[in-house]
């Protein structure tokens, strides 16, 4: 045998032990719709999604695209038209089932194997009402599903779950919600950071923050409902490579300081040369202000900046949840966005 078969057989073994050992990490997602309404699946979206109440003009209307994934709400007028403002960071699932009474009977369950890590059955604690946070790993990274205005809670803190096991039953508690509209309310994110109760004291002394680092606020929601359905199709799926189709729709770059906590956590959102010098990071936003990417930056900047904007035809602040305010041109973080950035950055914690 020459030199150079041996050489191949070897880069093949290596390859072979490469393949085996990323399949090893990356385990299948096998996503599991959370209630028996598979309308989602089925091509029936309107049978899946729970409507809004909406008045527009004087007319009264029930779309049911108000339970999507993204802007579907609080319609403004603009020089583009009629637009929703509104982020919504889940999808809001109708009841199958219902009680003589109208009260909804559907069964909630995990969507995916992991463990439950956090439950608040104090409904008035939380614009969600009670709710349930289920913390899943893939092989890159913890990620959080959240079911919300449930009735009941049937699961507890440490609870190992599989895809289908039963941990609540859906209802209407919570912020804006009821018997009529009754829904789950279901996301999936990433953690922003392990230390948010810090961040939470410095910009809200006086507002208890009952749910430690599973507050709402930090965990950033991606498409589920897109991740379902790609995942339906595509069993190999894994979540950085369905991000990768989302669409960047700002970029803002800040000083680096220290290093970045949810990189550590989160891996895949580094790009570039993570470990050169640089003065600054880069972080890339979904228009929901998801972090999609963060990269070493050459600029040299002394605070938070927006350096790049989707361009638009009416107000930032309609594509960025009031994150960003002005044009493409001239924008410029809002006061919540700033602080957004803080929590991302760990700057709070100087």
């Amino acid at each position: 045998m020459s030199r150079y078969s041996s050489f191949f057989i070897l880069l093949l073994i290596a390859l072979s032990s490469n393949c085996k050992l990323e399949a090893r990490q990356y385990k299948p997602l096998k996503l599991k719709l959370p209630t028996i309404n598979l309308g989602l699946i089925e091509g029936k979206p309107e049978i899946f999604y729970m409507y809004v109440d909406r008045t527009t003009d004087g007319v009264a209307s029930r779309p049911w695209s108000g339970g999507k994934f993204g802007y579907w709400r609080t319609l403004k007028s603009t020089d583009a038209g009629l637009i929703p403002t509104k982020f919504h960071e889940g999808v809001d699932i109708a009841p199958v089932k219902r009680d003589s009474a109208g009260r909804p009977l559907d069964v909630v369950h995990s969507i995916a194997e992991g463990e439950v890590v956090y439950l608040n059955n104090v409904s008035s604690r939380s614009s969600y009402g009670n709710y349930v946070v289920i913390k899943h790993n893939w092989g890159y990274g913890d990620f959080y599903s959240l079911y919300a205005h449930l009735a009941s809670i049937n699961c507890t803190v440490g609870q190992k779950v599989r895809a289908e096991s039963p941990i609540a039953r859906l209802g209407y508690t919570g912020v804006g919600i009821n018997l009529r509209r009754a829904h789950l309310h279901l996301e999936l994110g990433v953690m922003i950071h392990k230390d948010f109760d810090q961040w939470h004291k410095k910009y809200y002394p006086t507002q208890q923050n009952f749910h430690g680092a599973h507050n709402g606020i930090n965990l950033s929601g991606i498409n589920i409902a897109g991740l379902f359905l790609s995942n339906h199709v595509n069993a190999n799926l894994t979540i950085p490579t369905f991000l990768k189709n989302t669409p960047v729709q700002y970029k803002v770059t800040i000083p680096r300081s220290g290093r970045l906590d949810i990189c550590r956590r989160y891996p895949w959102l580094r790009q570039g040369d993570f470990n050169s010098p640089s003065p600054s990071w880069e972080i890339s936003f979904s228009d929901g202000a998801f972090p999609l990417s963060i990269r070493p930056s050459s600029l040299t900047v002394s605070k938070p900046t927006i350096t790049y904007a989707k361009p638009l035809q009416f107000k930032q602040e309609y594509r960025s949840r009031y994150l960003v305010t002005g044009s493409s041109k001239s924008a410029t973080l809002s006061k919540i966005g700033l602080r957004n950035i803080d929590l991302i950055a760990g700057t709070f914690l100087k």
